[in-house]
This record gives structure tokens, C-alpha cells and sequence, in this order.
């Protein structure tokens, strides 16, 4: 039985970095800078390219090459395999015509194209590929390997780790509910899918067979040393570098962090059809006012994203998705690398050493 530091060791040697913590792949947050970042301080930055095409892969991951020449990982959104349901989009365009009118915001944004995605990723010869949303068909699975590409993904409970250690995954990522942005779960319904970090770590190391990255809830060395004892490899980070100078999150963001409680970041659907922890705005709170159900993901998000973006050029913070996890009130202002530092020393203080 191998001890939480020698799985830490294990998973940094692995990964070809100094420590075994990763940011999340906050979509429109860890952008470029943020996962460089990351890497120079020592851990594996995540860049979040899922709605990103070809050519923004491109110039993101030349950004990172160009910031550091640490490992990395890029992050993408498993394919939608389903038909979009166009009755659902017009159902909520109709829904939402007036304020889109408003806003001038176009009526819906297509998803990016997985394959055009994915092919990018492959050309790039990038070290690690993170995919979320489920898994990968054999056909891609297998062009990874060939280009000694190793994968990454995300599962929310036992039975979807089980699934991704049958995809062959090299690592997988346990997001417990404490997590903020949307629920990863693709085999479970939303309500199965909201496991307690810490109940879910021990028996997705049990049956994993790779090593297990925790995410959920954790902003201090503390919460990421109990997550390794319980039988992590790694952490992941998403709320604890919020506030980072090199995050991409929106101004009002930042700045309502340290006023949430525990309670603050609840649950919603209006932003992209899957449940997700954020903070509350008045958007989902007028829908549900005037009884209006969000479509299912993709659907809501194609009729949301062009709201999403209008609201932060316009700096409606009333209509923004505002994702954060639970451990928002105990974010602090300042650096990734401070970030990364700091967790490194509160882990060693709690028993840790990384």
C-alpha cells in the first residue's frame, strides 16, 4: 500500500512536473496564460479549449509554448454523438427573443467541431489531452497512443471511473460535488452524480488501476492533503485560482468571491443545460419565475452562449454565469505560482510533503 506521498511522487514523475496539482479547465478562464502558469510554478497546466476551433488551439498552445516549456494539458469536450433537438432550441429562443434582442445577441452558437478539435490536438503532438463530457471512441483512443499522446478524463462517480479505465485512460479525474461549473457525469443522471469528494476518492483508487486526480471543493494544502490520503495522486484546482492575475474570470467574478458562504455557489441549468455550481444571478431566477424549464446540453447552450458572451461585454453581472465551488470564500487574491506555492507549503504542514 503506497503511502499519499509516494503516489504524489509517483504522479509527478509521471507527468514530468514538480508537483502533482493541476488547474481545472474552467472554460473562458483557464486560458493560455493561466495554464503556463501553472507549469512554471511546477504542476500541469490545464488549458480549457473546449469552444475553441482549430485555428484558437493553435494560437493558445503556441501562447503556452511560448510561456513555458513545462508538460501541459489541453482540455476538450467529448463529441455530442446525439442530433441537436431544434424544437428545444426554438422553444427557448422564443423564451428568450426579447432580452436577446436587447443584448443583440444571435440567436444560437453551434458547438465546435470535436473532429476538427481533436485533430488540431493530434497535429500539435501536445503532452496530454483532458477530455470531460465522457469518453473517447476507440478510433481516437487509439490515434493518441500512436502519437504518444496521453489522455486524461473526467468521471463523477465509481461506475464512470469504471467506464474510463475501460477507455484506457492514463489518469482520471474524480470531480466530487463540492466542484464549481458543470457536473462531468455522462453515465449517471444528474442526481447520482453528486458524490461528496472525499467518499468518492477511495473507491475510484480501489478499482482505478491509473492514477486518480481529486477535484472538488479544494482551495487549501489542507483539503488537497486529505484528498491525497484518501488515495489521490493529484489535485486539481479550479475556484482556489479564480482570482489569479492570470485568469480570464470576469472582474465581478473576482470581486463577489470573497463575499460568498458555503451555500452561495448553488445550482442551476439556465447557462448550458447541465446542472452547474455557480453563483446566483437573476437570469435563472426569471426563468424559473415565469416557469420556463432550460433545454437540455448542447440545446441551452447554443441558445446561451451568445447571452453569456453579450453579458460580459456589457457587464451584466444580473446575467453572467458565474461558476465557482464551494471553497469561494476562502480564495485569495494573487499569482498562480502563489497559488501553487501555497498549497505545496499547506500540504507539507498537514502531513504531505510534495
Amino acid at each position: 500500500m503506497t503511502t499519499a506521498a509516494e503516489r504524489a511522487a509517483q504522479f509527478a514523475a509521471w507527468a514530468g512536473v514538480r508537483y502533482p496539482i493541476l488547474n481545472a479547465p474552467m472554460a473562458d478562464i483557464a486560458g493560455p496564460e493561466l495554464a503556463a502558469a501553472v507549469s512554471e510554478a511546477g504542476g500541469l497546466g490545464v488549458l480549457a479549449a473546449d469552444f475553441y476551433s482549430a485555428d484558437d488551439i493553435r494560437r493558445a498552445v503556441a501562447t503556452v509554448r511560448r510561456l513555458t516549456n513545462k508538460p501541459f494539458a489541453v482540455h476538450v469536450r467529448a463529441e455530442t454523438l446525439r442530433p441537436l433537438d431544434t424544437a428545444e432550441v426554438n422553444r427557448m429562443n422564443e423564451a428568450l427573443a426579447d432580452l436577446k434582442m436587447d443584448l443583440g445577441a444571435e440567436l444560437t452558437t453551434p458547438l465546435p467541431d470535436f473532429e476538427v478539435q481533436f485533430n488540431a490536438l493530434i497535429e500539435l503532438q501536445v503532452p496530454f489531452v483532458y477530455v470531460s463530457f465522457g469518453g473517447l471512441r476507440e478510433e481516437y483512443v487509439e490515434k493518441l497512443q500512436a502519437a504518444g499522446i496521453r489522455m486524461i478524463a473526467a468521471a463523477t462517480c465509481l461506475r464512470e471511473v469504471k467506464v474510463m479505465r475501460s477507455a484506457e485512460a492514463d489518469a482520471i479525474v474524480v470531480q466530487g460535488a463540492e466542484a464549481g461549473g458543470p457536473r462531468l457525469n455522462f453515465e449517471v443522471p444528474d442526481e447520482a452524480a453528486q458524490v461528496g469528494l472525499l467518499s468518492l476518492v477511495g473507491p475510484a483508487f480501489r478499482v482505478a488501476t491509473v492514477p486518480v486526480i481529486a477535484s472538488g471543493g479544494l482551495v487549501t494544502g489542507a483539503q488537497a492533503a486529505a484528498a491525497l490520503v484518501a488515495g489521490a495522486s493529484a489535485v486539481e484546482l479550479g475556484t482556489a485560482f479564480l482570482r489569479t492575475t492570470e485568469s480570464r474570470a470576469h472582474p465581478a467574478l473576482k470581486a463577489a468571491l470573497p463575499f460568498l458562504t458555503d451555500t452561495a455557489p448553488g445550482w442551476e441549468k439556465t447557462g448550458s443545460g447541465r446542472l452547474t455550481r455557480a453563483r446566483a444571478s437573476g437570469l435563472p431566477q426569471a426563468l424559473a419565475g415565469a416557469d420556463i424549464e432550460a433545454a437540455p446540453y448542447p440545446e441551452m447552450w447554443t441558445v446561451m452562449r451568445s447571452v453569456e458572451l453579450a453579458a460580459r461585454r456589457e457587464n451584466r453581472d444580473d446575467l453572467m454565469e458565474m461558476p465557482c465551488g464551494q471553497g469561494a470564500p476562502l480564495v485569495r487574491e494573487g499569482s498562480a505560482a502563489d497559488v501553487v506555492e501555497r498549497l505545496v507549503k499547506e500540504c507539507a504542514d498537514a502531513g504531505v510533503a510534495l
